[in-house]
């Protein structure tokens, strides 16, 4: 749950380095001449590569039987055939015939970071996510690390571009999981429910983002689920936070069962550390999920369920009176099930369609004062796309969603409760047009309508990409973008109108295989935020800007064995929103962030070293004691994440052993402080220990 508890599931991805078998080949046009940079991967498996300048390809894969080798290229037609992978020719040799695809040379990249193994020119692979030292295993720490996000490491969320948490919305095949992390700890930062792994893909959007998607001001995080496994397979994972079980059955290749489970449980773990919080009890609880694929003719259905419980009990200092702490006590269960067909109908046409329920019940209480919440959310997601020609791609569709929250706060004796249910209904439509060989053109809009506070907006999205050369291109995009309040205050009032926020972006992009190189500028202004009226009253007076630049630098080839990227995010943002007396810069913004992340094999000895270091200035915090609002900074911050994985068998089996240590050099970590009624006394707002470490032990069984 916290910084220290991660999923292991990160150690099967190093199963990849053993029992693997290599494919080689090469990709010719219709007139014998070698093909560049065509994709070659295994369909619903996604190992593969890219064609090199003479044409050929090689990649590594632990499919067995029976499977689907695919080549795309924007020049020539996609190129499907069987392979018997028990008799692999010792070079395949593809011929593509002429005809564009419908995905334009041009790719329209604004605002977004694609993570996929399945797609060329991505910039990350879902196991550049996972590897990240910082991350410690995490998806949203992975996200943290990329430019236009500022690093939290006492609150919880994503906050991109000078946005709030609550302006990211994280989606899962389509569908909104509204509770992506575990529940609110006090100046602790809460892990994703999920495990990296569970994706094949990861589309990070820091603004601008397809009509598809909406209610969200900043950001949206798409993740899609893996496929169809590649065998029937189990695993065990040990470690200081606990132990987890899986197991996978799959059946001719068509249809496939997933199970795992897991207890997590921290005291031992944090009596090692010496954590720094009074834990009277530490993060203890269980998860089970189970899942399920299944290929038909031309198309595959997806399911995923997930529950989660797990409480904690902390000691917190009392400024006021240091001999009588107070208690926080978090009781917590969360439920998520998403349902998913992704295929062809008729000849002509592609279709998606996705179903999702969600649960979650947080129980706090804060001494004897009690806060409990119910929130239950119903959706549905439809979306139709084709070709109109080989230069243009239509798509559109429709959501529906049914939320409910209920909310209890007292002493025990019922002295407030209040709810709201609603439904909320969204239509959207998109076109992609290749105007030239060289230009690329999206145009979209989205309607919405909310129930709860009975309103309609209207939100037209548009981007332009021109390619510049034969590895770069520039982008600009335009959208506006709606949110509804967030239920804290739609439970006090449904007289409250949509958050607004208009985006520009514009986007330069060079990229190769070894080389990638993004400098990304842009501009957003907020209208209609929520602002606190007298007497505790809500109302949309709140406005805001944030205008920034973001950086990014890959470089994979400079030195053998050794991957590294180079961010560098600058954000100016203001608001006055909220409970803000005056227009200021919030607490959680960093006008300044870097981060270096590289990783280090060394494969005679099956070993990966990886390394992770985070700068970012100081964020502003109020010091009562002198005049303003939001008038001081905080430290800058510094942390430095190292990890080491080794290969090696026990008994037969694959086994992976794993440590890891975060800010081995004990750098000062200071996100704010916290004062005393009369503000003569303040204590720093600091991370659960000065240094952690943490080692485990994974065994895959075949």
């Amino acid at each position: 749950m916290k910084d220290i508890l991660f999923s292991l599931i990160f150690l099967f991805s190093l199963t990849s380095l053993f029992a693997q078998q290599t494919i080689t080949g090469q990709v010719l046009d219709p007139k014998g001449k070698p093909v560049s940079l065509a994709n070659v991967y295994l369909q619903d498996i996604y190992d593969g590569g890219v064609t090199d300048e003479a044409g050929n390809f090689s990649f590594e894969t632990q499919a067995t039987g029976t499977v689907l080798i695919v080549v795309s290229h924007v020049e020539f037609e996609k190129k499907e055939q069987s392979l018997d992978m028990a008799q692999v020719p010792s070079s395949l040799v593809i011929n593509l015939k002429k005809g564009g695809l419908r995905v334009s040379p041009v790719v329209i990249t604004a605002g977004s970071f694609e993570a996929s193994d399945e797609k060329k020119g991505t910039i990350l692979k879902p196991l550049d996510i996972v590897t990240n030292a910082g991350a410690a295993g995490d998806l949203f720490g992975a996200i943290q690390t990329l430019p236009g996000v500022s690093p939290t490491a006492n609150e919880t969320g994503i906050f991109v571009r000078g946005g709030g948490a609550y302006e990211t919305r994280t989606l899962i095949d389509g569908t909104i999981a509204p509770n992506p992390f575990f529940a609110d700890v006090p100046n602790i930062p809460s892990r994703g429910r999920f495990d990296p792994f569970l994706f094949k893909g990861t589309l990070f959007s820091t603004g601008g983002y397809s009509a598809e998607y909406g209610q969200a001001l900043s950001s949206v995080l798409l993740l899609n689920t893996q496929d169809m496994p590649q065998r029937t397979s189990s695993g065990i994972g040990i470690n200081l936070a606990g132990i987890n079980a899986s197991h996978t059955k799959l059946w001719n290749g068509k249809s496939a069962l997933l199970a795992s489970g897991g207890i997590s449980y921290l005291d031992p773990y944090f009596s090692l550390i010496n954590a720094n919080r009074d834990w009277q009890k530490a993060p203890r609880g269980y998860n089970i999920s189970l899942g399920g694929r299944h290929k038909v003719k031309g198309g595959m259905y997806k399911t995923y369920l997930q529950h989660q419980a797990g409480n904690l009990q902390l000691g917190l200092e009392n400024l006021e009176d240091p001999s009588s702490p107070n208690l926080f006590t978090n009781r917590n269960q969360n439920t998520f099930w998403t349902s998913s067909y992704k295929g062809i109908l008729g000849t002509s046409w592609s279709i998606f369609g996705a179903v999702a329920y969600a649960r979650d019940i947080d129980e706090d209480q804060f001494n004897e004062f009690e806060t409990d919440t119910d929130q239950t959310w119903l959706q549905s997601r439809l979306t139709l796309g084709r070709d109109l020609s080989n230069k243009v791609y239509i798509k559109f569709g429709g959501e529906l969603h049914y939320q409910r929250n209920e909310l209890y706060k007292g002493f025990g004796t019922g002295d407030f409760t209040t709810d709201f249910s609603g439904s909320f209904t969204a239509f959207y439509a998109e076109s992609d047009i290749e105007l030239s060989e060289n230009l690329a053109l999206r145009l979209g809009g989205r309607g919405e309508y909310s129930a709860l506070i009975q309103k309609l907006n209207l939100a037209p999205r548009t981007s332009l990409a021109f390619r510049t050369g034969k590895n770069s291109q520039v982008s600009v995009a335009y959208g506006t973008f709606y949110q509804t309040p967030e239920s804290d205050f739609l439970l006090s009032t449904l007289d409250l109108e949509y958050e607004k926020a208009d985006h520009f972006i514009a986007n330069f992009q060079w990229l190769t295989e070894e080389y990638t190189l993004r400098i990304e500028a842009y501009s957003k202004v907020y209208d209609r935020l929520i602002k606190t009226g007298q007497n505790f009253t809500y109302n949309n007076e709140g406005t805001g800007i944030a205008n920034g630049i973001d950086f990014f630098w890959r470089d994979k080839a400079s030195i053998k064995g050794l991957d590294y990227w180079i961010t560098y995010s600058f954000v100016d943002s203001e608001r006055d929103y909220r409970e803000f007396p005056t227009t200021a810069t919030p607490s959680f913004v960093s006008r300044h962030t870097t981060n270096v992340i590289a990783n280090y094999e060394i494969d005679p000895i099956n070993t990966q070293f990886g390394m992770s270091y985070t700068f970012a200035s100081g964020r502003t915090f109020t010091n009562p004691n002198t005049e303003g609002f939001l008038n001081e900074l905080t430290p800058p911050y510094h942390n430095l994440s190292l990890n080491v994985s080794y290969l090696t068998d026990i008994g037969g089996n694959f086994t992976v052993l794993y440590a890891s240590v975060r800010n081995p050099f004990g750098f000062e970590q200071v996100f704010g402080y916290t004062y005393s009624a009369d503000g003569s006394f303040r204590r720093p707002i600091d991370p659960n220990s000065l240094r952690a470490f943490f080692v485990g032990i994974f065994i895959s069984i075949y």
